[in-house]
């Protein structure tokens, strides 16, 4: 039975590494990156909703139950994307800067999201659900790579 040192790397659920690897293998670990982070966005946009949809329902105020819904969302996603996708690349940052670079792009998030969907309803004529699904896919695809690169950054 193996035991964890100190200077071992975190694990993740599965007990593999969140460590970044130092060889051939990182475009792989870059793929489970990615799935993971698939994944924990799958989880916010689902709590994201659930919660909007019952503030909405609830309250009948839906644009205080958005900005609740995705604020929470966005927090739970902070927690998730640092313990399962990123794990300690960032880690010579501090917490509260760590969670202030995530918070300004998820507003950048935000922005983005509302600016594309409007696009697409206004300029294009596409239904409010379609024109918000592209705009989620645009926001995801950015924000990744954003935080890969710039939040959760790793000192080589």
């Amino acid at each position: 039975m193996t035991t964890l040192e100190d200077n071992d790397p975190p694990l993740d659920l599965a007990g593999e590494s969140l460590a970044p690897p130092r060889s051939a293998s990182d475009r792989a670990y870059r793929i489970r990156r990615l799935l993971r982070y698939t994944g924990v966005n799958i989880a916010s946009v689902s709590i994201d909703y659930a919660i909007f949809l019952f503030l909405t329902h609830t309250y009948e105020i839906p644009v205080t139950a958005s900005i609740i819904a995705y604020a929470i969302a966005l927090v739970f996603n902070y927690d998730l994307s640092k313990r399962f996708v990123f794990g300690s690349d960032g880690s010579h940052k501090s917490q509260r800067r760590l969670f202030v670079e995530f918070l300004a792009t998820g507003l950048l998030g935000l922005v983005l999201t509302a600016v594309a969907t409007a696009i697409g309803i206004h300029a294009f004529g596409f239904s409010p659900m379609l024109a918000k699904t592209i705009a989620v896919l645009i926001c995801f695809v950015t924000l990744y790579i954003i935080r890969s690169r710039l939040v959760f950054t790793r000192i080589e």
